[in-house]
């Protein structure tokens, strides 16, 4: 009986916010000029407060800087960082954003509780223009603002709650509830449901929009990607690891563009800035190879995470 009710509970508290997603959450977030000043994430379920996920945001963001090697230098960080802030002035983003690129050629970027924002080298030089940057910017820049990470873990803590009395059941069935319990938070921070990745494509399409960028960036650098995927057999696996692109989220995507974005007769595709910035990554590998190549291997050690710094160029704190 205590069973029963328990997975009532859990059906009413970890489904039915689902069910309002699907539905309400698009037709309150559908009015475009109200970004800024519209509520997203009214009538959530969300255990923490702001200060709470920023405080948890840190946390995380700390570990992500001792585990990766981040990227000191001026002439990238300052163009991410300015296009970082363009896309969240025309969000509906309540947190400061903290923007740090990470030194990898894997084509990736992230966000975790809080406002902290991760790309990598490789995502950068991957795009063929700003407004694509943008649009990954913006979908990830939606993630905070939408509060996903958090609400993920509201509901895993939830469901550990009214599920308890599972710990008391034997056998295999027993074992992997419980096992399954305790890795579903750590997996929440950056795998989010398909709710949620739906719900961050609209808000990022609509951020991208509002801040004068073509929309069909977001669709072309993706399904890219995908054909690329497809083509090198999971050599870029970490780009759809976390958002996976599915059938299903390119259609929602293209219907976004149709019927909810009022067509302009200008869009900013790209910038000269977009293209030095390519231009200077570029020259930085091919530096750091050939440097490499003549000094033999750079021994880095466990925990530190670190870029040399090349010549001429200074550290900035973040």
């Amino acid at each position: 009986m205590h069973h029963s009710i328990a997975f009532l509970i859990a059906f009413m508290l970890l489904f039915s916010p689902n069910a309002l997603t699907a539905k309400n959450k698009k037709k309150r977030n559908a009015d475009i000029e109200g970004i800024g000043e519209r509520d997203i994430n009214k009538g959530s379920w969300n255990l923490y407060s702001p200060e709470r996920e920023m405080e948890l945001g840190e946390r995380l963001a700390r570990d992500v800087e001792r585990s990766s090697r981040l990227l000191y230098d001026p002439v990238v960080t300052a163009y991410i960082r300015q296009l970082a802030d363009r896309m969240a002035r025309h969000s509906d983003l309540r947190m400061p954003l903290q923007v740090r690129v990470i030194d990898s050629d894997e084509i990736n970027a992230f966000a975790l509780p809080g406002g902290h924002f991760f790309i990598n080298t490789g995502l950068i030089l991957e795009t063929q223009n700003e407004a694509e940057l943008a649009s990954v910017i913006a979908h990830e820049i939606a993630h905070v603002a939408a509060r996903h990470a958090t609400k993920q873990i509201t509901r895993a803590q939830l469901w550990n709650w009214v599920s308890f009395p599972l710990i008391f059941v034997g056998g295999p069935v027993g074992l992997g509830l419980q096992q399954g319990l305790m890795l579903a938070v750590p997996l929440t921070f950056l795998k989010f449901s398909r709710n949620f990745e739906r719900e961050a494509d609209l808000l990022g399409q609509q951020y991208h929009y509002a801040a004068g960028y073509d929309p069909a960036a977001f669709l072309d650098f993706f399904e890219r990607m995908k054909q690329k995927e497809r083509k090198q057999h999971g050599g870029i696996a970490k780009a759809f690891s976390t958002h996976p692109m599915t059938k299903e989220r390119i259609v929602a995507a293209e219907h976004t563009i149709e019927a909810d974005l009022p067509p302009r007769d200008e869009y900013v595709v790209t910038t000269s800035r977009h293209d030095e910035i390519r231009a200077h990554l570029r020259d930085r590998l091919f530096l750091r190879v050939h440097r490499d190549e003549k000094s033999g291997p750079v021994l880095r050690k466990r925990g530190v995470p670190q870029t040399s710094p090349l010549p001429g160029e200074k550290r900035l704190p973040f």
